[in-house]
């Protein structure tokens, strides 16, 4: 009886523990934001999958600065953008201050610069015409499957407005109860979606973004599917309340370009 007992007590502690991890990374997700900059891109003549290869890599070769976490590239996916030519970058860094500082230096620096002048026919990107958010992202990208090893991700982006009277705080008491009705839904199961809102320091087409991604087009759609059916009956009603998005996203083939925890990563770019 003594060892039955005992058992039944690891079990329940083991049970327990584990909850608890899983509400401590929940909690984490949630209370964590980071300093995001979206800066706009123009592809040149020579832009190409080869190419973007060699210009990613030899800027890979140039970053040095710790506070960089991770950037991101968006190739338009549809003529319906709010700018359907523009590309964009996205820099997660751990503050604005180190974010200002990185770029200071990045500006002075002689090979960065020579490195923008090799590769202006495939890509350029403007850094004064830069956007900073601060980026929540409330489900860990591998919660619905791992993404590609590509480093490849489709992303739907809907730009928002507060309605009068709401503000981020809404918006971010809103995210917990969202996560978990997105969790414990089957519909998403192999999609990949994870989503992510960035609340704008200075951006004069939205208050925030609402950015939603996938390891596919289709899955894309699988994901929209799962949220009528399972999501929006409940919460679309209460996130109405306090702001509204536009009437479509904004749509593109996204890649990983930078991962500060895997920096030997190099993407895999197709035309």
């Amino acid at each position: 009886m003594t060892s039955i007992s005992r058992y039944i007590f690891v079990l329940i502690f083991i049970v327990s523990c584990a909850q608890e991890t899983t509400d401590t990374i929940e909690n984490d997700l949630l209370a964590r934001t980071y300093f995001n900059e979206f800066m706009p891109c123009q592809a040149g003549p020579d832009y190409s999958a080869e190419n973007m290869t060699k210009m990613i890599a030899h800027w890979q070769s140039l970053l040095t600065d710790e506070a960089l976490m991770g950037v991101w590239g968006y190739a338009p996916a549809s003529d319906q953008n709010l700018y359907p030519d523009t590309g964009w970058w996205e820099l997660q860094w751990s503050s604005k201050e180190a974010a200002d500082n990185a770029w200071s230096q990045w500006v002075e620096n002689a090979e960065a610069s020579k490195w923008q002048a090799e590769y202006e026919n495939v890509l350029v990107c403007d850094g004064d015409a830069r956007n900073g958010f601060e980026g929540v992202f409330p489900i860990a990208a591998e919660e619905f499957g791992d993404l590609p090893d590509s480093g490849y991700f489709f992303s739907a982006v809907w730009l928002c407005n507060f309605n009068e009277g709401y503000g981020i705080k809404d918006a971010k008491g809103f995210l917990p109860k969202f996560a978990n009705t997105v969790k414990a839904s089957n519909g998403y199961n192999k999609t990949s979606y994870h989503f992510g809102n960035y609340f704008a320091d200075d951006n004069p087409d939205a208050d925030f973004l609402w950015a939603d991604f996938t390891n596919s087009r289709d899955s894309m759609m699988q994901a929209a599917a799962a949220f009528e059916q399972d999501v929006a009956p409940d919460m679309f009603p209460i996130f109405s309340q306090f702001a509204a998005c536009g009437d479509r996203p904004d749509e593109y083939d996204g890649w990983m370009l930078y991962d500060a925890e895997n920096k030997d990563f190099a993407p895999r770019f197709m035309d």
